[in-house]
């Protein structure tokens, strides 16, 4: 989520839990569509072969991020760390400003795929990795792109169940995208990874995390729900315990196995 604080909000500065060493592969400020809509791609510093690649979907129109907190989100510390990461674990990683998210996060897939040869990259394995707010956004890229291998969601609001209207409260509060009409948004056939954060202070998220479980029994979908009962929102930044860590190795290794990095 934002604050409108102008004091440093450590979930902006904070580095990652845990880190592995990464001396750097990265391209920066490329433009898909024009100056406002840019990204940086961090690949694995020895290439074999065309890299998969993990783009962390952002739910938040870039302009009105940075009023509200003063940085766009391709600039806060533990998305920079987890692109590093992945990055140093033998995926490429993508992070990039927007304009309009809902739209631009469907134009960066496009300009990765027609630009893989360029980029290094297999545009046949390509995964999303999200959070927080940013999560109904990438599940709208995991509902309407099929060909995306997998995603990875970490402590963010799902969708709305029946009767339900916390979603789509909580966007127009916090200023994220909803392109949602409920569960008939589930993306039924594609492997997620979701991590529910037990102590989370966020009304309704946790509850909207078992609603998209009980979803996915019912459908018979393949979604994987961890539970991290001392986790609280934001964990891979603001706790650095031995579970947190654990958290985010357990994320790393669910897209290297759906993405065949071995």
């Amino acid at each position: 989520m934002t604050d409108d604080s102008n004091t440093v909000n450590p979930l902006f500065s904070n580095p990652l839990v845990y880190q592995l060493p990464y001396a750097g592969n990265v391209r920066e400020g490329i433009s898909y569509v024009d100056d406002a809509r840019t990204f940086d791609i961090y690949l694995p510093e020895q290439l074999e072969g065309p890299a998969p690649v993990v783009v962390l979907v952002t739910g938040y129109p870039d302009p009105g991020f940075e009023e509200r907190v003063g940085m766009k989100q391709m600039q806060i510390q533990a998305y920079k760390d987890w692109a590093k990461l992945l990055a140093a674990s033998g995926m490429a990683a993508v992070i990039y400003s927007n304009v309009e998210p809902v739209e631009d996060a469907f134009t960066l897939l496009d300009f990765l795929r027609s630009e893989a040869d360029q980029l290094q990259i297999d545009p046949a394995r390509i995964a999303v990795w999200s959070c927080s707010g940013n999560v109904p956004n990438a599940i709208n890229v995991l509902h309407k792109d099929s060909a995306v291998r997998c995603g990875a969601l970490l402590y963010g609001f799902m969708l709305d169940a029946v009767d339900s209207s916390v979603l789509q409260e909580t966007a127009q509060t916090f200023g994220f995208a909803n392109p949602h009409e409920g569960m008939e948004n589930f993306p039924e056939n594609t492997p997620i990874l979701v991590i529910r954060a037990g102590k989370d202070e966020f009304p309704g998220l946790n509850e909207s995390i078992d609603n998209f479980e009980a979803e996915a029994v019912a459908r018979n979908s393949p979604v994987s729900v961890i539970r991290y009962p001392e986790g609280v929102h934001a964990f891979d930044c603001l706790d650095d315990s031995q579970r947190s860590i654990e958290m985010v190795k357990l994320c790393v290794g669910f897209l290297r196995l759906r993405l065949n990095v071995y």
